[in-house]
């Protein structure tokens, strides 16, 4: 049994291997190899006795730093972790969102920070506003009750494939945000990768 246990381990990483130098090449295998040996020889020198203490010491630092900027403290700041006893009127939600508006945070409204916000001129933004409040409550996942959402997805995954040139065929769909595409594009370039060359253990 442990012959066996052994000859299967064996298969095994022979197989990982020449799948590897396939995929990667003999000089892509040997910079992986040692950017792996690199970084196990950085996490052997991390768990070092007096680098060890150092290390926890800055992240807890760290950590305390971020909690200050992301969790706003002090006078009129209020938390509400739990639904409050009697509904809100109109007018306190309105003044609560506005708070929240006012909080110090950084300008992003003057070009200040770079991939996080996607803003163009305000005549856009209440074509959006109007689009977001005719489109509130629709669900795309029933485009029966919502012809009109599947029309406007419809017609923006045409587009995006005369960009790419698509060949006929090619399919797409919408995401919610920057974070939902790239996990797509992911999820079809290990699909890809399967079906044209039987990729079952990717990167």
């Amino acid at each position: 049994l442990r012959n066996i246990i052994f000859l299967l381990f064996l298969l095994r990483w022979t197989r990982k291997s020449v799948l590897q130098i396939r995929g990667r090449g003999p000089f892509g295998t040997l910079i992986d190899a040692y950017t792996s040996l690199r970084r196990l020889s950085y996490a052997v020198f991390l768990r070092l006795p007096g680098v060890r203490s150092q290390v926890k010491t800055q992240v807890a630092e760290t950590i305390q730093k971020l909690e200050l900027k992301l969790v706003p403290q002090g006078p009129g700041i209020s938390r509400f972790l739990t639904l409050p006893k009697e509904p809100w009127t109109d007018q306190q939600v309105r003044g609560e969102l506005e708070k929240l508006g006012d909080m110090k945070h950084t300008r992003w409204e003057d070009g200040r920070v770079s991939g996080a916000v996607y803003r163009g001129e305000d005549t856009l933004i209440k074509v959006q506003v109007d689009a977001f409040q005719r489109f509130m409550v629709a669900n795309p996942i029933h485009p029966d009750v919502f012809p009109g959402v599947r029309k406007m997805e419809a017609e923006i995954v045409a587009m995006v494939l005369a960009l790419f040139n698509a060949p006929p065929g090619a399919a797409g769909v919408t995401t919610s945000g920057g974070t939902e595409s790239i996990l797509m594009a992911c999820l079809s370039a290990r699909q890809k990768a399967y079906t044209e060359r039987g990729v079952t253990e990717p990167e």
